[in-house]
């Protein structure tokens, strides 16, 4: 009788420990932040014009920038206008595992929602309508450049692998653990086109690529790669004028924290729906068009 009471009691004990602990377990992001008195951003510094590492070290981009509005609508949610915003770098490779450990409460670059990554993290509205494009040297063989746009000469089937042109020896870069990375691999695949893909860690690593003739492309989202070309030499670097493919990117956070993923595409949906997005946008890409205002307006939730 006494080794009953006695296991009762261990085991009463054990389900209070963990009845105690479940709250913690549980906590959203809201809790988090409240209790924390911090918000934690993550950043790929090298997604210019969407985040990168500005002057001074700071964070900044037009990811950036919607990732602070959500950080003004958390300090009024939690009446914490106090509240501190900690930017933190991540990779293409370890942003979502960062959000599921809690390194980071949202992920603020060029995430692009698929459902093979909803069985791990969650997603914001769409902040914005990308698609793949390809970045080339200026010299690069212009056979080559007219095969990538879509505009074969008629006595050279490239795209169809014509000898010397598109082998094993041509070899495109494109950052390694994304979206593009398989979609091109795919791509290359379904055309029967034998060329060497190279993941690379980051954009700038790709760029060096291809200035030092090592990628005769690097493959990524195309406002990343037009800001680069932009940025680079004049005349040195080109982006052909063609999307491979056309997706739309958000922000990512912890999966099924449904109070923070309200609090953000709340947030996002008043922005996009203000005249504010239009100054916002102009600020990272130019004056926007009537199709960029539109796709804002669709995309924007009513209260």
């Amino acid at each position: 009788m006494d080794t009953l009471k006695i296991s009762l009691r261990a085991a009463a004990l054990l389900l209070a420990a963990a009845g105690l602990a479940l709250p913690a377990a549980a906590a959203g992001t809201l809790d988090k932040v409240r209790d924390s008195g911090k918000l934690s951003l993550g950043y790929r510094a090298d997604t210019r014009p969407f985040a990168y590492t500005a002057e001074e070290g700071k964070a900044g981009g037009f990811s950036i920038a919607l990732c602070l509005k959500v950080a003004d609508a958390l300090k009024a949610e939690l009446k914490l206008p106090a509240l501190a915003v900690e930017f933190v770098p991540v990779t293409a490779a370890n942003r979502f595992e960062a959000l599921q450990q809690g390194r980071i409460d949202l992920s603020c670059g060029t995430d692009t929602p698929t459902l093979e990554r909803r069985a791990r993290v969650d997603f914001s509205i769409p902040i914005f309508a990308a698609g793949t494009g390809a970045l080339l040297r200026s010299d690069v063989d212009r056979r080559l450049r007219d095969a990538l746009a879509n505009k074969p000469d008629p006595a050279q089937p490239v795209w169809r692998g014509a000898p010397g042109l598109l082998t094993e020896k041509v070899v495109f870069a494109v950052v390694g653990g994304t979206t593009i990375e398989k979609s091109l691999i795919e791509g290359l695949k379904a055309r029967r086109i034998e060329v060497t893909v190279a993941p690379v860690a980051d954009y700038a690593a790709g760029l060096q690529m291809v200035r030092e003739r090592r990628a005769a492309a690097l493959f990524g989202d195309r406002p990343v790669l037009l800001d680069a070309a932009r940025r680079g030499p004049a005349g040195e670097l080109q982006v052909i004028e063609r999307a491979f493919t056309r997706e739309p990117l958000a922000l990512a956070l912890r999966r099924g924290d449904d109070d923070f993923r309200l609090l953000v595409d709340r947030s996002l949906s008043r922005l996009f729906r203000s005249k504010d997005v239009a100054a916002l946008y102009a600020d990272h890409f130019g004056a926007p068009d009537a199709t960029a205002l539109e796709f804002f307006r669709f995309v924007a939730l009513p209260d």
